[in-house]
C-alpha cells in the first residue's frame, strides 16, 4: 500500500520536524555577538572554564543570549544536541532530555523526560533547575525561550543547516558548556573520517557518479526530498553521489512521483523499510523500471544517523558511500 497522507506517526515526527523546520528557518551560524563579546579561542588553547564567561552569543534564531557562568545543569530538547553533549563527554551535565532522545542508550535511559519538540513541558523543565536549555529551531522553541527567559533560564537554539555546520555546532556547544577543548579531539576524529571518504570516492570518475534520490517522506501526491543547502544533500555529495534534485530551489523540496521517474535515479536512499518493498513489487507506478530498482540499489538507512545533525551523521555518510561505491572501500 502507498504511504498515504494523513497523521504522521509519532516516531517519524522528529524526521519531518528537522526537514520542515529547516525549510522555514532563515538563520545564521551561531557566533559571538558584537565586538564586546568574547572571541572564540583557538582550538589548541585549553582555557579555564571560568575565563570564558560571561559569554554572549547569537543563536540560530538570531537571539542574543548571555551565559553568566559555565552551565552545570543542561536540559536538551533535541536528540541531536543530546548526542553532541554525550559525545563531548559532557553527559554528566545533562539533567533532562526530550521524549525522542535515545542515544547513547546507557546515558539517557534514566534521565527525566520533559516533552517533545512541539510539546515541551515548561513545569518539568523548570523543576530540573537548568542553567542552560538547548533546543532546535521552530516557533515552539522561540515561545519556550521567551517563557523560560522570563524565569531567568537561558535557552539557546542550535540548528545546523549544512554538513559543515554540524562540526561548527559541536564546537559551539562545547564552548557553551565551558569545555571548548572537548570538541578538539571529537571534531578532529570526525573530520578524519570524512576525509577518508573523500579520498576513497575521489577515485570514482565523474561519468560513473551515481544519481541518488533521497526520500524524506512519501505520499502519492508528492514527495519530500533534499536539495542544496541542507546537510543530507551535502552528505550525498561528499559520499560521491549526485543528488537527483540538486537543482531544487530549497533544501527540503517537495517533488512529484513523476519527476522522480523522469529523472531515473541510479540509487534510492530512504529511512522507511516498506519503501524497498513498494519499489520492488510495483506499488508505485513506473518506479519498478528505475535504474535503481533494476540494479537493486536501494538503501534503507537508520533514520537516526542521517536525519539528526550530530556526530553520528558521519556514520551515515560512511554507510551511503560504501553503498554507492563498495568497490573503492574494499
Amino acid at each position: 500500500m502507498h504511504r498515504a497522507a494523513g497523521p504522521i506517526p509519532r516516531r517519524l515526527r522528529p524526521v519531518l520536524a528537522v526537514a520542515l523546520g529547516l525549510a522555514l528557518l532563515v538563520a545564521g551560524c551561531a557566533r559571538p555577538a558584537g565586538p564586546a563579546a568574547r572571541e572564540a579561542a583557538p582550538a589548541a588553547e585549553a582555557e579555564p572554564a571560568a575565563s570564558l564567561f560571561p559569554l554572549t552569543v547569537i543563536d540560530d534564531a538570531g537571539r542574543q543570549v548571555t551565559l553568566e557562568q559555565a552551565p552545570e545543569r543542561i536540559v536538551s530538547l533535541a536528540p541531536s544536541n543530546t548526542e553532541v553533549l554525550f559525545a563531548l563527554g559532557l553527559g554528566a551535565k545533562v539533567v533532562g532530555v526530550d521524549d525522542f532522545s535515545d542515544y547513547p542508550p546507557d546515558g539517557v535511559r534514566d534521565l527525566p523526560r520533559v516533552g517533545g519538540y512541539t510539546t515541551p513541558n515548561v513545569e518539568a523543565i523548570v523543576a530540573l533547575r537548568p542553567d542552560l536549555v538547548l533546543t532546535i529551531a521552530g516557533r515552539k522553541s522561540e515561545e519556550l525561550a521567551g517563557n523560560l527567559a522570563a524565569l531567568g533560564i537561558p535557552v539557546i537554539i542550535v540548528q545546523p543547516q549544512t554538513f559543515a555546520d554540524v562540526f561548527d555546532k559541536i564546537e559551539f556547544i562545547a564552548r557553551l558548556a565551558g569545555a571548548p577543548e572537548a570538541a578538539e579531539e571529537l571534531v578532529g576524529r570526525l573530520r578524519q573520517r570524512v576525509e577518508a571518504v573523500r579520498r576513497a570516492v575521489a577515485a570514482v570518475p565523474v561519468e560513473r557518479r551515481l544519481k541518488v534520490f533521497y526520500e524524506v517522506w512519501y505520499d502519492p501526491t508528492g514527495i519530500w526530498t533534499v536539495g542544496p543547502g541542507g546537510f543530507i544533500h551535502d552528505v550525498i555529495e561528499v559520499a560521491g553521489g549526485v543528488n537527483l534534485f540538486a537543482d531544487a530551489q530549497a533544501p527540503w523540496p517537495k517533488v512529484s512521483p513523476e519527476a522522480v521517474v523522469e529523472r531515473n535515479p541510479d540509487a534510492v536512499v530512504t529511512t522507511f523499510p516498506d519503501t524497498e518493498t513498494q519499489l520492488k513489487t510495483g506499488q508505485r507506478p513506473g518506479w519498478e523500471k528505475l535504474a535503481a530498482v533494476e540494479a537493486g540499489r536501494i538503501l534503507v538507512i537508520d533514520q537516526n544517523i542521517i536525519v539528526r545533525p550530530g556526530p553520528r551523521l558521519v556514520e551515515g555518510l560512511e554507510q551511503i558511500a560504501r553503498f554507492l561505491y563498495p568497490d573503492v572501500f574494499r
